[in-house]
């Protein structure tokens, strides 16, 4: 069979036009995907831009903030600063006034002090005239002073409105802002009928020779003597071992007590002063009318007329610091040996028994106690069994003395301690 030129050209040129639409076809697809790539690395490029800057935006929003912080806790710390600043420039102009007023006159009335000093008008000293005057003297230094301020709001919260409070307080150290606040914030807080008159002692440890080691342990005792040298104008006054005494009562009844023709009262005890040779017949005549000195209730205007002050310097000097182990005792009892009287032991109630479960047998009360009570008997005079008990039951005042050095611990004496501390905020 012959073939068709005619139809083997018509269909080379059919596979030559598929051919063409081929590669048109591939050549598009190819333009089609180089376009979306184009658009695509348009678009990413954009989105990156924008990233960027919406990244930038917020590294600097963050360093603006950073700043901003900065800022604020710069000023915060600068105004911190100058709060402490302030407070520090006022402690600084309070400390300043203390030495100021002790340097000038020698006693510090902590709140008139408070308010013509400071300018704090939050409390005044109020009228007094009606009310029952009750003066108070301690000796203190400033490592006690926390102990003392838990002692003395026992006789501030124990005090009737009608009392009125006058702690007259012997500083053997140096008296600092800490003390002062404490004590300004004790009448706060407790009683507003009290004042408390700070005096610098720092005289007697020039005045009074001291055993050598015990300077720490006697300096506050010493400084309750100068009462008879500045206390002006004060009939009688309780001198009172406030490290060592918690007050339970009123104490207008024990201030009150007859006084006329009497240098001090206080309750019953052995002689103290240890010595030889009869040394103690020299000092003490009459050894029955020997007194405790934790609490007394002393005719400061007989003493200080009879020059009480400079006698006892002169005693204590002449070897009799020497000799005793209980120095202002041993002065009080020896220089007003004439005129000695007691009050009832409630007063100044001390231990006698180790165990509650032995108050009632006096076989078991301690040694020391048996032997006062001899001497009670021999001489007629306090105290007797039954006024031991009677001022177990009512005490007016508490002396711990004799548990601490018995390590015998009071347990409500701890919890006193505890309830005062939290009271005033120590």
């Amino acid at each position: 069979m012959i073939k068709n030129e005619g139809d083997e050209s018509k269909k080379e040129n059919i596979i030559s036009l598929q051919n063409k639409i081929f590669y048109y076809k591939i050549f598009s697809i190819i333009l089609v995907v180089l376009v979306l790539l184009i658009v695509l690395i348009i678009i990413l490029r954009k989105s990156r831009k924008k990233e960027d800057k919406l990244t930038k935006s917020l590294i600097d929003k963050v360093k603006e903030n950073e700043e901003s912080n900065k800022t604020i806790s710069d000023n915060n710390q600068n105004t911190i600063e100058t709060k402490e600043n302030k407070e520090d420039e006022k402690n600084n102009k309070i400390i300043n006034e203390i030495k100021n007023v002790y340097n000038n006159n020698g006693e510090l009335n902590i709140i008139k002090f408070f308010e013509e000093k400071i300018n704090e008008k939050t409390y005044s000293l109020p009228d007094n005239s009606m009310k029952t005057n009750v003066h108070i003297n301690i000796g203190f230094s400033e490592n006690n002073i926390d102990i003392i301020i838990k002692h003395l709001s026992s006789a501030l919260y124990h005090a009737n409105q009608s009392t009125f409070l006058h702690i007259h307080m012997m500083d053997a150290d140096t008296f600092g802002y800490d003390s002062l606040t404490k004590l300004k914030n004790m009448i706060y807080k407790i009683n507003n009928n009290t004042e408390v008159i700070v005096y610098n002692a720092s005289r007697v440890l020039k005045d009074f020779s001291i055993k050598e080691g015990s300077s720490s342990t006697f300096s506050k005792e010493y400084a309750k003597l100068y009462a008879f040298k500045v206390i002006k104008n004060v009939q009688k006054i309780i001198f009172l071992d406030a490290d060592d005494c918690m007050v339970e009562k009123d104490l207008s009844e024990l201030y009150n007590l007859d006084m006329n023709n009497i240098y001090l009262r206080g309750i019953s005890e052995e002689p103290s002063i240890k010595y030889s040779d009869n040394w103690l017949d020299k000092y003490l005549v009459d050894k029955s009318h020997y007194i405790n000195g934790g609490v007394v209730l002393v005719n400061l205007e007989l003493s200080q007329q009879e020059e009480f002050y400079n006698k006892a310097i002169e005693l204590n000097n002449n070897e009799f610091y020497k000799k005793t182990e209980d120095p202002v005792q041993d002065i009080l009892n020896v220089l007003m040996r004439k005129k000695i009287e007691f009050f009832h032991p409630k007063y100044n109630k001390i231990n006698f028994y180790e165990n509650t479960e032995d108050k009632n047998d006096e076989s078991k009360w301690y040694s020391w106690i048996k032997e006062t009570l001899k001497i009670c008997e021999r001489n007629n005079h306090f105290y007797t069994k039954e006024e031991l008990i009677q001022a177990d039951n009512n005490p007016v005042i508490i002396h711990y003395q004799y548990d601490n050095k018995l390590n015998k611990v009071v347990k409500k004496y701890e919890e006193d301690k505890s309830f005062y501390a939290k009271l005033v905020g120590i």
